[in-house]
């Protein structure tokens, strides 16, 4: 038997940016997402900014929503994935996704990135 009190009365309410951009995503349209959910949504319990997969390819979401076979991605000094620079400009100089979630996190909302 279920108690209420163990059972979330709303699922996790947020956004994904898949669902509107595919792999087109740019910091210009997250932080805009960001914003719209802050002004309108946060009040409902809105609070997750998910930003989905393929953020490390630069040329992600030129030929349509399908992965370009075998493209280049972004990588630091040890093979590991880093924010394509010219879809998140603020990731420049190693700064990866830090300033785009502190600017998340100063709207009271939750930042998550998928590989």
């Amino acid at each position: 038997m279920l108690k209420k009190d163990y059972v979330a009365l709303t699922p996790p309410m947020g956004w994904n940016s898949w669902d509107c951009y595919g792999p087109a995503i740019t910091e210009a349209d997250l932080l805009g997402n960001a914003e719209y959910m802050d002004k309108f949504l946060k009040e409902y319990g809105w609070k997750y900014i998910i930003n989905d997969i393929q953020w490390s390819e630069p040329m992600a979401g030129t030929k349509g929503w399908d992965y370009n076979a075998f493209a280049e991605l972004t990588l630091d000094e040890y093979g590991r994935q880093i924010p394509a620079v010219n879809r998140f400009p603020s990731a420049k100089g190693g700064a990866g996704f830090k300033p785009i979630a502190d600017k998340i996190h100063a709207m009271g909302l939750k930042y998550v990135y998928l590989l």
